[in-house]
């Protein structure tokens, strides 16, 4: 896996996070809380949680290789 594929997976992890979130909100305006809207609301937090820590590791393997 290159340095750009990780990143670019970092991106896809956050416009998915996006979308769930969007997801969300329109689910609870329509119907309240209910099972739709938490599903979402996890899957986005899991999302976004996975793409900050890749993105933690991209810039460290970035900063292994300038260093090199």
């Amino acid at each position: 896996m290159t340095l750009k594929n990780l990143l670019v997976q970092v991106i896809i992890r956050f416009v998915f996070a996006i979308l769930f979130i969007s997801l969300a909100v329109n689910a609870v305006n329509t119907a309240g809380w209910g099972f739709m809207a938490i599903i979402s609301v996890l899957f986005a937090t899991s999302d976004v949680v996975k793409g900050v820590r890749m993105f933690n590791a991209y810039l460290k393997i970035k900063d292994s290789i300038d260093k090199n």
